[in-house]
This record gives structure tokens, C-alpha cells and sequence, in this order.
């Protein structure tokens, strides 16, 4: 039946029959209730961490149709099944264990989860990461905050972004027809409630655009055929998730 899950998922969003050659597998690679999908030409290959075993096959169903709509483009459309993943997700968190932290970013958390949440999230797992790009996620299916290891610097930016990953746990997300919505009024009125927030902004990003061009002259400086030309220097926006 496991991957007979994959057709089943299909036609009921396509109304007609699946037109692929489809696997399905269990691997221990996965955190939490993550997954993964791949299209090599006519076949379909869906993994699913372990964590997935003992779940329900009508929310699997879910899961398993959010990823072929992403992956074949389908028409986004609600399911029951959809809706039945996405509440699922929303309290993965509650069974979750807790077993990687950090002690910079765990005590940033307990400051922030008094200061503005009166100690009403519970506790996470922690994740440093190299990223310049993505400098904070929170992921609802490992219940994990990761911050970018270039934040430990300077410890009211790392606050800054951690507040907004908690606001993540705190609101988590809405589901419609076209999106999951993640950052809703409410989420951006609360996000506004941290003190200087713009002036954070203006910080975060002349840190990362600093960060990104002291990278690059590294670069340049190990390339052999680097040519000194006068060239702009770009970088990418900041990305919270």
C-alpha cells in the first residue's frame, strides 16, 4: 500500500489517472516530518523520514499531495487531505524531541520568550548555520530555529532574527486555496514590537553586505586569474523563513 499512496495522492487532485511510474521510501536522513520528492523523466520518487511510518495514510495523503503540486506544477487546489497535513503540522512541535541546543542562542530564546511571550513557547531545537543569504528558519516539522553562525557577533541582531523565528512558533501559518500564508498583519504588527526594529533592519543589512564583501575579496584574492576590473558589488537581500 505505501506506494500506492503516491497514485491515490494524484488522482484525487488531478481527477484522472497518474501518468508517472512512482516510488516511495522511509529514510533515516530526514529530520522531523521532512521530505523530499524527485521527477526523473516519467518517475516519481518520494522519500518520507521514518517519522512518517506510524502516521496516518490520510495525512501522508496530504503531504504527499503538496509536493506534487509543487513538483508537477499542478493546480493548486485544497484537499481535505491538505487540510488534514497542515493541521498535523502545526502541532508536529508536541512530539518533537528537544535534544540539540546551543547556549547562545538558547539563552537569546529565554530572554525573548519572557520579554514578549511570558514564557509561553516551549523550548525548540537549535541549529547554527553558514548561511549569508538565509539568516534565520524556523522549521515546524523538527520544531528547529537556525541562525547564521554571523549573527553570534553581535548579539542584539541575533535577538532581533531569533524574535522572528519565535513569531513563526508563536502564530505559525494559514492555509488558502493559492498559499500557505506565513507572515500575516498580526505577525508583522508583533514583529514591529521590538525595540528600534528598523533601525535593526538598517544594521542586519549593512552587516550581511559587509560579510558578503569581505567573502567575495577573499575570493577574488584566491583566484589566480582574478581581473581587477571596476565592477559592482551585488548581494542578496536577507531572507527570513
Amino acid at each position: 500500500m505505501t506506494k500506492e499512496l503516491i497514485k491515490i495522492s494524484y488522482e484525487r487532485l488531478a481527477n484522472r489517472p497518474i501518468p508517472y511510474q512512482y516510488e516511495l521510501s522511509y529514510s533515516g536522513h530526514f529530520k522531523g516530518f521532512n521530505a523530499s520528492i524527485t521527477r526523473n523523466w516519467q518517475k516519481i520518487h518520494l522519500k518520507l523520514s521514518k517519522e512518517w511510518r506510524e502516521i496516518s495514510e490520510e495525512i501522508k495523503i496530504g503531504l504527499i499531495q503538496e509536493l506534487l503540486i509543487k513538483s508537477l506544477k499542478l493546480k493548486k487546489t485544497k484537499t481535505m487531505n491538505i487540510d488534514l497535513y497542515n493541521n498535523f503540522l502545526r502541532n508536529a512541535h508536541l512530539a518533537v524531541p528537544k535534544t540539540k541546543t546551543h547556549p547562545v542562542l538558547s539563552e537569546a530564546f529565554d530572554k525573548l520568550n519572557q520579554q514578549f511571550f511570558n514564557n509561553t513557547l516551549e523550548q525548540v531545537n537549535f541549529a547554527l548555520s553558514n548561511s549569508l543569504t538565509t539568516l534565520g528558519t524556523y522549521h515546524y516539522g523538527s520544531d528547529t530555529i537556525t541562525i547564521t553562525k554571523h549573527l553570534l557577533e553581535d548579539l542584539t541582531l541575533l535577538e532581533y532574527v531569533m524574535y522572528h523565528e519565535m513569531l513563526h512558533k508563536h502564530h505559525k501559518f494559514s492555509s488558502n486555496i493559492c498559499r500557505n500564508l506565513h507572515h500575516s498583519k498580526e505577525f508583522r504588527d508583533d514583529e514591529k514590537k521590538f525595540p528600534n526594529w528598523e533601525e535593526q533592519e538598517k544594521k542586519l543589512n549593512n552587516l550581511i553586505r559587509n560579510k558578503r564583501i569581505s567573502q567575495r575579496r577573499e575570493e577574488n584574492s584566491n583566484n589566480s586569474n582574478f581581473n581587477n576590473s571596476n565592477t559592482s558589488t551585488s548581494w542578496l537581500k536577507r531572507i527570513f523563513s
